[in-house]
């Protein structure tokens, strides 16, 4: 583990540099540091030396092979371009109106679903966003009902696991957390470092993860589609699977694509540096499923996260299709090119 640091350190490893992720882990109840219009801010100076905003940060430093033993007792692979990988399957919500909310196929949201009503978790940290809040945030779900609002995905830095400070302080034991590869990475670097001896590694018991290439600005796509079609009028909004290659905004008017190459200025610097697509440390990680929408890919990566999944075969809460070799094979590749994208940066 490298030596940690502070948050003096952090402006000037990750904040000046404009490479915060807005991954949350560092905002919530730290009297020094706040997210403000999706941008984390600095409120004031901090004398402690070993901070967990550093520590638990996704952009300072992340130990692959010492993540990987703690997780799947084994160093890290780092030419299997997928991480750890048990099984690779395509899935869908078996109930048709989780499908239908969701990102996808709803798998994320039916195996959450699913882990609350059985007991697995008591509290699922999720994005959401309020009704007039345009800037999508951290939620802690604790029925089936409030994780099912949190269907569908942002495509933002949202802060997220600042709600996740919130369920700790809550005295929530079994935590559930649905979040990007950034997000995922600082859960892992919580459950080796932390810091004051929260029991952190017990405490969250299922990382959810989501592969994902980038996330806008939030405070940059806020803007955008206020300007473009007024927030008020957007219904739902969705980046269907390659090879759309459009953002399709769903208003009162009907629906609008727009290019998403129109949107590439939007994407946050720190999306540039980060060498995961597929959220290699989560416990299960979802995914859009290429040329074939209403359907997901899941990866099984750990004992928990098949407990979950059969779990959720036996209750019949999804539909499971073999993932065809040419599909993996492209999914590989394209995991392996974000990481040398990322090397290059």
């Amino acid at each position: 583990m490298e030596d940690l640091h502070g948050l003096d350190d952090l402006k000037r490893l990750v904040l000046e540099r404009g490479l915060c992720a807005s991954c949350g882990a560092c905002v919530e109840h730290c009297p020094y540091l706040t997210s403000f219009r999706g941008r984390t801010v600095v409120l004031d100076s901090c004398a402690v030396e070993h901070g967990r905003c550093f520590t638990y940060c996704p952009m300072t430093f992340f130990d692959t092979d010492e993540a990987s033993r703690s997780l799947f007792g084994k160093s890290y692979d780092a030419d299997s371009g997928l991480g750890h990988v048990r099984d690779v399957v395509a899935t869908r919500a078996g109930d048709e109106s989780t499908a239908a909310m969701g990102q996808g196929g709803g798998t994320v949201t039916a195996l959450m679903a699913l882990a609350m009503e059985r007991g697995l978790i008591d509290a699922a940290v999720l994005t959401g966003r309020g009704q007039s809040d345009p800037f999508p945030r951290g939620v802690v779900a604790t029925t089936v009902p409030e994780i099912r609002l949190c269907s569908g995905s942002r495509y933002v830095g949202a802060h997220g696991l600042a709600a996740l400070r919130d369920a700790l302080d809550r005295g929530y034991q079994r935590i559930g957390v649905v979040g990007v590869p950034c997000q995922i990475r600082s859960l892992r670097k919580m459950a080796l470092y932390d810091l004051k001896h929260e029991g952190l590694k017990e405490r969250i018991t299922l990382a959810m993860g989501l592969f994902c290439n980038w996330a806008f600005s939030s405070k940059d796509f806020a803007t955008f589609l206020a300007a473009r079609f007024g927030l008020e009028e957007i219904r739902r909004y969705h980046i269907p699977p390659p090879p759309a290659n459009v953002l399709e905004v769903e208003t009162s008017q009907g629906l609008t694509g727009v290019p998403l190459e129109e949107l590439r200025p939007m994407i946050q610097a720190a999306c540039g540096v980060c060498p995961d697509m597929t959220s290699e440390f989560a416990d299960l990680s979802v995914g859009m499923y290429e040329g074939r929408e209403g359907w997901n890919t899941a990866i099984v990566r750990t004992d928990a996260g098949r407990a979950l999944f059969e779990m959720a075969l036996d209750a019949r809460a999804l539909e499971v299709e073999p993932f065809p070799e040419a599909n993996l094979s492209h999914l590989r590749q394209a995991s392996r090119n974000k990481r040398t994208r990322a090397s290059g940066a």
